[in-house]
């Protein structure tokens, strides 16, 4: 059974900010880095957000228009 979610009331709005920063510190840079990856995943799963497989990636070089 996983581990069940905390409710924190907290006294101000700077709590929650507060909380992230000290959480935050806490973690290392590869555990933050799969933190970002993993919030965006969840986001786009809830914006009901799909990558196109059809997409083109290109790379377009053009002119100076002030040269």
């Amino acid at each position: 059974m996983g581990k069940k979610r905390a409710i924190t009331i907290y006294d101000d709005m700077d709590g929650p900010y507060l909380e992230s920063l000290r959480q935050g510190m806490t973690d290392t840079v590869e555990g933050r880095y799969y933190k970002f990856f993993e919030e965006i995943r969840k986001f786009n799963k809830i914006m009901g957000i799909k990558k196109d497989p059809n997409a083109r990636r290109t790379i377009e070089i053009k002119g100076l228009t002030w040269m």
